[in-house]
């Protein structure tokens, strides 16, 4: 690795890291240890579950009961989704219609998110995660899976196709965290100063997080009623977590995101106001083969905001990654 791809590779997480720690109130232990997970998720999904096909799943990985949703076409290729910062599995479900007749779907929750379970005193950095979602696809498919990462799920399953390679068929980094772009957005911006868009502490938080999440300001109002009680619920747990993102930087002797080599897709939303477009020029730089696909009108979650256009990308994507295995033969 030259410097300047290390530079490309660390500028986010040293920059970003030090200010924001510096300067955001840690979590009280207390806080963390008396937290119970009573979000209603898993009433979501038994009432889902006879439209949508979707059964839920639990296995042991690395100390952590980890929760997936599994469905769609079991004899098709494997299709792995990765929630990001402050979400969880159920984040994908607009993408089902478009996807289910064709592929093997598993809707997952990373550990100390939505339905897995959350040990305050086990790691959750980036390197962590991508140890354990690595076992996870291991025990659970063994054989390559298409990836997709959404925001730090994007930035998980980026470094994971890196260093387990042959657990990856493509992969696709939706406006994901990781890197730093040429321009930085007010939550970016934020962070420095210690204050964290992304953690809600009241019904504004979460309808300002919305907001910031996605371009649709009538979406945010909508879905803000829903999301509150879980989100604000879990605001400790999440600065906890957040926290460990930044304190935890990944490790400088493993592979990054420039080792890279599965087919891999760019996409972003041009009016992402979490991380800046910019970020996917960055990606590029890194991972020179990558397709880069910008979406005009679209914020930090396009599978939420235009799912059948976020959908129509993604088989593209991997059927010319088949075809060009063909050919390769």
């Amino acid at each position: 690795m030259t410097e300047q791809t290390l530079a490309l590779e660390r500028e986010f997480i040293e920059t970003v890291g030090p200010a924001y720690l510096a300067r955001a109130k840690a979590p009280r232990p207390e806080s963390l240890r008396s937290w119970r997970n009573r979000s209603l998720l898993p009433l979501l999904n038994r009432l889902h579950a006879p439209v949508t096909r979707l059964s839920s799943h639990r296995a042991r990985i690395d100390d952590h009961h980890m929760v997936w949703l599994e469905g769609g076409n079991r004899l098709g290729e494997p299709v792995v989704l990765v929630h990001g910062f402050g979400a969880s599995k159920e984040n994908w479900l607009p993408l089902l219609p478009f996807l289910a007749r064709r592929y093997h779907l598993l809707l997952v929750d990373l550990p100390g998110w939505g339905e897995s379970q959350f040990h305050p005193n086990a790691e959750y950095g980036m390197d962590h995660q991508v140890e354990r979602l690595a076992a996870w696809l291991r025990m659970r498919l063994g054989r390559p899976a298409h990836l997709v990462g959404s925001s730090m799920g994007g930035g998980i399953s980026g470094l994971l196709a890196a260093r387990h390679p042959k657990l990856v068929n493509t992969l696709t980094l939706m406006n994901a965290a990781g890197v730093a772009g040429q321009g930085r957005t007010p939550f970016e911006l934020g962070l420095m100063e210690g204050r964290n868009g992304l953690v809600a502490r009241n019904m504004k938080g979460v309808f300002q997080l919305l907001a910031t999440v996605m371009s649709s300001r009538t979406l945010a109002v909508l879905m803000a009623p829903a999301m509150y009680p879980d989100m604000v619920a879990r605001r400790h747990v999440n600065e906890h977590l957040f926290r460990h993102l930044m304190k935890h930087q990944p490790d400088t002797e493993l592979p990054a995101f420039s080792s890279v080599s599965a087919p891999t897709l760019v996409l972003w939303g041009v009016e992402d106001n979490a991380l800046h477009v910019s970020c996917a020029d960055t990606f590029k730089a890194l991972i020179p083969h990558a397709e880069v696909t910008r979406l005009e009108g679209i914020g930090h979650l396009p599978m939420v905001e235009t799912p059948q256009v976020t959908a129509r990308l993604l088989r593209r994507h991997w059927r010319a990654a088949r075809e060009r295995a063909i050919v390769a033969r």
